[in-house]
């Protein structure tokens, strides 16, 4: 072994500590802990450990050996990877420092390897014919051809006009009747301020099931926090529901970043953070949540925070020694201001662990027996709205979406589905839950946006994961995703296209059936929001009766 490889005794430690005899870097199905430290060799992009694994698992010959050899990065990342705990994060032990092995990695790193699509060129051939078929660019400006902001309206309708004093007020006057935002820049400006304003105060966020705090800068806006709780390699527990699924830091700031790719525009700004338990947190945290904070055996600053999961001794929050990273999302607009709906989804699960199976995945005709019939999906954006948030939520893997909010102050404009509360996303990379895709797959209707750009991303240039890679990697924290998640989210998409296709192939009326500006069920008078408001409302609140009782009952 070349001379060079000084770190090969510490590659092989771990290489025996994890049991591996041989490596298939190609794999998609690699043991846990085999691919844990598989996927450490994939992103570190370290000439010598490549060295190491080929030498020992492939007999590379004498010329690859020289080609390493010639490389002078090696003694300059020896120092560095001696340093590093290759130990799994261990679940549920949150006082275990998790190395951010992406830090290390060169400006020059080959990283095309985790962007490659998932590609059938018959099945993008065919799809590109129906795009041609449907004439796009004359659907999509009918997707919601007048956004009117905050700032116009109450300009309009009450003479108020909007104080645009900080970047939280900025984003707030934008806000508008199609999307939540649209001028980059102010987004740009309000992140920025996210990540940097100094702390006036902490609290505690009421009403949530695990650790979030409502930090309030020294201008007087404020933003939730939440903490990290396990590092970018960790997953989820195959055996957990996921209503009691750990949430996580970096699925909030990633599902931001993929809403905004996608073109949705409907999630709300979110940014990571590092910050100082010390002096961010504690000294300026309210009693209730000062008195969370303690010393853990390791000597590190931890809190526990209030909570209904995981905020007890066992499942704290603990610095290392007294910093950690997190997550900061805007606070939308006051409700006495700028009031919100509450609504149920009718793909919502059971959330319950007895009765696990809901209607909708029994019955593939739900959508069209009781989705397409209601006055709320039967005309207009909301279906679609509906459709778009459960693609995204399969590209990102989330389970978890059980209500969702809609702005209720544009009077003369349908509301649309804010993309909220993604902290269960990025669970696994081995597991494609297509029960997902069933509003997609049921209803069989897709915004012609939202065609148009999964095609794009489908059949390249730019691919899916690479443009949320790049999107990504402007955030403080980047990068925000460990990488063997790229590779789970562009077979997600080749799905997504699978389904689209057979959906039109089964139509009558082809691409013109299931691509659509607006979706209208001509079987369902139509009629105005305020007719079925009333209705939904107690739906809502006989939906939270029973969610309390499965939560009492069942988890």
């Amino acid at each position: 072994m070349s001379k060079d490889c000084e770190i090969q005794s510490t590659v092989q430690s771990v290489i025996t500590t994890a049991s591996i005899i041989t490596v298939s870097l190609t794999s998609e199905t690699i043991p846990t802990e085999r691919q844990h430290y598989a996927h450490i060799y994939s992103e570190i992009g370290n000439y010598c450990l490549r060295h190491v694994f080929y030498h020992n698992h492939f007999a590379v010959g004498d010329a690859e050996r020289r080609k390493f050899r010639k490389k002078k990065i090696v003694s300059e990342w020896l120092k560095k990877y001696q340093k590093l705990d290759f130990r799994r994060p261990i679940p549920h032990a949150a006082y275990v420092q998790e190395q951010n092995i992406y830090k290390f990695m060169t400006k020059d790193s080959d990283l095309s390897r985790f962007f490659v699509p998932h590609i059938n060129w018959t099945l993008a051939k065919q799809l590109d014919q129906y795009l041609f078929d449907l004439n796009i660019s004359k659907m999509v400006p009918k997707e919601c051809p007048n956004n009117e902001t905050l700032r116009q309206f109450w300009k309009d309708k009450i003479g108020k006009v909007v104080p645009e004093r900080d970047s939280w007020e900025k984003f707030y006057a934008d806000i508008g009747s199609c999307d939540v935002y649209r001028d980059e820049e102010v987004v740009k400006n309000l992140l920025n301020d996210l990540t940097k304003l100094p702390l006036k105060s902490v609290s505690i966020m009421d009403g949530g099931t695990q650790v979030k705090l409502i930090f309030t800068f020294e201008n007087d806006q404020q933003a939730v926090f939440k903490p990290m709780r396990f590092g970018r390699d960790y997953e989820s527990d195959p055996n957990h529901f996921y209503f009691s699924d750990f949430e996580r830091h970096n699925a909030e700031i990633a599902a931001f970043h993929m809403d905004k790719i996608l073109g949705f525009r409907r999630a709300i700004p979110t940014v990571g953070r590092i910050v100082n338990l010390t002096s961010d947190l504690r000294d300026k945290a309210e009693k209730r949540l000062a008195k969370t904070f303690f010393i853990s055996p390791a000597k590190n600053l931890c809190f526990v925070s209030k909570c209904d999961y995981y905020c007890d001794t066992s499942h704290a929050i603990c610095g290392t020694p007294d910093t950690r990273e997190g997550s900061v999302q805007v606070f939308l607009p006051d409700e006495n201001s700028v009031p919100r709906k509450h609504n149920r989804s009718p793909y919502r699960r059971t959330y319950s662990k007895k009765n696990q199976i809901a209607e909708w995945q029994r019955n593939m005709n739900y959508c069209q027996e009781s989705v397409k019939t209601t006055k709320r999906y039967a005309h207009g954006r909301t279906l679609l709205d509906l459709v778009d948030f459960h693609v995204m939520d399969y590209l990102i893997g989330n389970q978890d979406r059980h209500h969702y909010e809609a702005f209720s102050i544009f009077t003369d404009a349908p509301s649309y589905a804010i993309h909220l509360d993604n902290g269960r996303a990025f669970g696994r990379t081995d597991f494609d839950d297509d029960d997902i895709l069933l509003p997609l797959r049921q209803c069989c209707v897709l915004r012609s946006s939202t065609f148009f750009t999964l095609l794009k991303y489908y059949r390249e240039p730019i691919s899916l994961t690479k443009a949320l890679h790049q999107s990504m990697s402007k955030d403080p924290l980047a990068p925000i995703l460990a990488y063997k998640h790229y590779p789970a989210m562009e077979r997600r998409l080749h799905n997504i296209m699978v389904y689209i296709d057979k959906c039109i192939r089964e139509n009558p009326e082809g691409p013109e059936g299931v691509i659509m500006a607006e979706y209208h069920n001509n079987e369902v008078p139509l009629i105005g929001e305020e007719a079925w408001e009333d209705d939904e409302s107690n739906n809502n609140n006989n939906d939270n009766n029973n969610n309390n009782n499965n939560n009492n009952n069942n988890n």
